[in-house]
């Protein structure tokens, strides 16, 4: 009897920085450096015509998407990124199981499972509250 194990938060935080990293790469980014530790932010410094991009990426399960950093969190953020003159970007990413049969399920993520992934695409790094 298989025992199936649930994505630990490090793996649903790899597998967000993994989507992100190839939609990158297919809307023509390069991707200079990706960090996988949650302390970290910007998680993934990118260049797309010579302009610099950090990228803040969120992930959660569902029902939930990746919600934005803290207001002072952005600051900082956005402090750094003009200091190298780069922009600053936010993804934001909802995780949920593709073969949940309940409503339930669909908030367990295993480990080999299929997702269905809601992908914001990148987004001004801005908190309007």
């Amino acid at each position: 009897m298989s025992q199936e194990q649930l994505l630990s938060k490090e793996e649903l935080v790899q597998f967000g920085l993994r989507y992100t990293y190839g939609q990158l790469i297919q809307e023509g980014y390069e991707v200079l450096t990706v960090r996988p530790e949650a302390d970290v932010d910007p998680q993934i410094l990118a260049k797309k015509q010579d302009q610099l991009v950090f990228i803040v990426v969120r992930t959660a399960v569902f029902p939930d998407v990746g919600d934005l950093p803290s207001i002072h969190r952005i600051k900082q953020i956005r402090e750094h990124a003009e200091k190298h003159q780069a922009l600053a970007k936010f993804v934001s990413i909802g995780l949920m199981n593709a073969a949940a049969k309940t409503e339930e399920d669909k908030s367990k993520l295993y480990k080999g499972g299929e997702f269905y992934v809601n992908y914001s695409g990148l987004h001004e790094l801005i908190r309007l509250t």
